[in-house]
């Protein structure tokens, strides 16, 4: 763990908090009336909500005939607007320990399975913008699913960007250890409140506490 040229931060989690479950599934269950379907199955709405895989999103259009692009456009707009909102309301916010990024000196970038408009936007609005070099996160598409974390795209993207050959990359979850070890880069697995006790089936380089105890790392 030594001669880090880069920093690659998960987003959501990470840098700000997340966002209360039940909320995101209003968002899910809106996006179905959008779409004309006014009764889904609850586990069809859960299954929209989050962490979502591009086979299940097939199944779900299917069950109601409908395109899977155009169910996926209405339900990224309504968590659009939902995170837009709670950002303003200042309900999604970041960290405390957030500060500690003003004290890092490599380049730094965000690797997000958050759409991209959606991090620019909380990025803006907290004043944070200025300070990250790259965003990769997803776009408001289908295809967009396949190459989420764990898939390493995102966080090999961001290394490019920032000219960065042995950068370290903090997430907060098991799908974040994992596309750090497929990308090839040390990870942080970052405990909040939201995972404090959450059990990983894969070995992260080293786990923290704060954005301070990853700077005093680099």
């Amino acid at each position: 763990m030594a001669g880090y040229d880069g920093l690659v931060l998960d987003h959501d989690g990470v840098i700000v908090t997340l966002c209360q479950r039940s909320v995101l599934r209003e968002a899910a269950a809106f996006a179905f009336a959008d779409a004309g379907i006014g009764d889904p199955r609850p586990e069809d709405v859960d299954t929209l909500t989050i962490r979502v895989l591009e086979d299940e999103l097939r199944r779900v259009a299917n069950r109601y005939e409908i395109d899977p692009d155009e169910l996926w456009r209405y339900r990224e707009d309504r968590i659009d607007a939902t995170l837009r909102a709670a950002t303003e309301a200042g309900s999604k916010a970041p960290y405390d320990d957030v500060t500690a990024i003003e004290h890092v000196d490599v380049p730094i970038g965000i690797a997000s399975n958050n759409q991209t408009r959606i991090v620019e936007f909380v990025l803006e609005h907290y004043g944070l913008r200025e300070r990250i070099e790259t965003v990769h996160a997803r776009s408001p598409t289908r295809e967009s699913l396949q190459v989420k974390k764990p898939e390493p795209t995102f966080l090999e993207a961001a290394a490019a960007d920032l000219n960065a050959t042995n950068p370290l990359y903090v997430g907060d979850s098991e799908s974040d250890v994992v596309a750090g070890d497929r990308a090839g880069f040390d990870t942080v697995f970052l405990r909040r409140g939201h995972n404090a006790d959450r059990r990983l089936e894969v070995e992260p380089t080293i786990e923290l506490e704060s954005l301070e105890s990853v700077v005093e790392l680099l």
